[in-house]
């Protein structure tokens, strides 16, 4: 179960390690980010990569982001990095989105609460940076109506 609730403000990410794509320090107003919170043993995780790299293949250019935080517990951030690296290489050839690690469990307890974490878990974040949606069924409806304002917070307009 996530610690966010739909319309509350997504709390940071920039004590992410960065693993591929530039480093984001802030959410960019006027931008919708897809943020994932994955783990490198989880069945699930493998099996949504290809789904994102898809969403930030078709939305990319209408100010969209995928972005993939994944949760490597390790003595150092730089241990972590190479684990996750490698797994990324294992399982995304074609990756297209920005991925960090959590090497110490601090930006998973932020937004999911450890005690009911499930993984993959998805937020989408809306223009405002405010959590639109979180784990939505559907990405082929919930993205498109983010991206035109017609969802902010989780409600139609």
């Amino acid at each position: 179960m996530p610690n966010l609730k739909v319309g509350d403000t997504a709390p940071s990410i920039s004590d992410v390690h960065w693993v591929r794509g530039r480093p984001l320090e802030t959410f960019q107003t006027g931008k919708v980010y897809i943020l994932v919170f994955l783990t490198t043993v989880c069945g699930g995780c493998v099996e949504i990569m290809p789904d994102l790299v898809q969403l930030q293949e078709d939305y990319g250019d209408d100010d969209l982001e995928v972005i993939g935080v994944v949760f490597k517990g390790s003595a150092t951030a730089a241990e972590a990095r190479v684990y996750v690296n490698a797994w990324l290489n294992q399982t995304c050839a074609n990756l297209n989105f920005r991925v960090g690690v959590d090497f110490t469990g601090q930006i998973f307890r932020l937004w999911i609460d450890p005690i009911y974490c499930e993984v993959p878990t998805l937020f989408i974040l809306d223009r405002g940076g405010k959590v639109a949606a979180i784990d939505p069924t559907d990405f082929d409806d919930m993205v498109p109506k983010v991206l035109d304002g017609h969802l902010t917070q989780g409600h139609a307009a």
